[in-house]
């Protein structure tokens, strides 16, 4: 989970450096779908580690995946190398159009996760 949140803090700021509008609505979604886990995760991780069957940690599941997703989007958008490793501080996003469409449908995807998630809070 603390890689997970290492990654998104290093794509958060790779993409806050000359950020187009969709890099930034990705950024923003990002950001708000990572809190909005992270809360989740504090408040039912009793209750998930007994019954992750529940509604709300399927939920929280699917948060993870959608922020991962997000963050492909963003790494395949700005031409940067799919690895586990953060990318490079120093990396310029330089927009791949054709991957914009996926970059788009990822942050619809990630907004309506986060309300999701911050509906059960």
């Amino acid at each position: 989970m603390k890689l997970l949140f290492i990654i998104i803090v290093a794509v958060a700021a790779l993409v806050t450096l000359g950020c187009s509008p969709v890099e930034t609505q990705a950024r923003d979604s990002a950001a708000a779908l990572s809190g909005s886990i992270v809360a989740a995760q504090t408040k039912y991780q009793t209750s998930c580690t007994a019954d992750p069957s529940q509604q709300i940690c399927l939920v929280i599941n699917r948060g993870v995946s959608g922020e991962n997703a997000l963050i492909t989007a963003i790494e395949t958008y700005c031409g940067w190398a799919l690895t586990p490793a953060p990318p490079d501080p120093n990396a310029k996003c330089v927009p791949v159009k054709s991957a914009q469409a996926a970059l788009q449908t990822a942050i619809a995807n990630a907004a309506a996760l986060t309300l999701q998630i911050k509906g059960a809070l």
